[in-house]
């Protein structure tokens, strides 16, 4: 049996005062700790953890662009 949760990243987004450019910057640390938390439910719930993957999301505009990191997903597997 498997299991798998989405975490959704929290970001800060600003747009710079002279380019009307958009920026946004992950909050590593709160991903970080969601994880963690995460990890130890399914561990608690008796799954192993088999894969974290991240989930980018961008955007492009006048030659320019930026990639993020969305969310990640865990996936856990529940021996029979």
């Amino acid at each position: 049996m498997y299991k798998s949760i989405a975490i959704h990243t929290r970001s800060t987004y600003w747009t710079h005062k002279e380019t009307n450019e958009e920026y946004s910057v992950v909050d590593s640390d709160d991903l970080a700790k969601e994880i963690e938390i995460q990890c130890n439910i399914l561990e608690n719930e008796g799954f192993e953890i088999v894969s974290i993957n991240p989930i980018t999301s961008g955007s492009f505009a006048n030659g320019n662009g930026y990639v993020h990191t969305e969310s990640v997903i865990i996936t856990g597997r529940k021996s029979k």
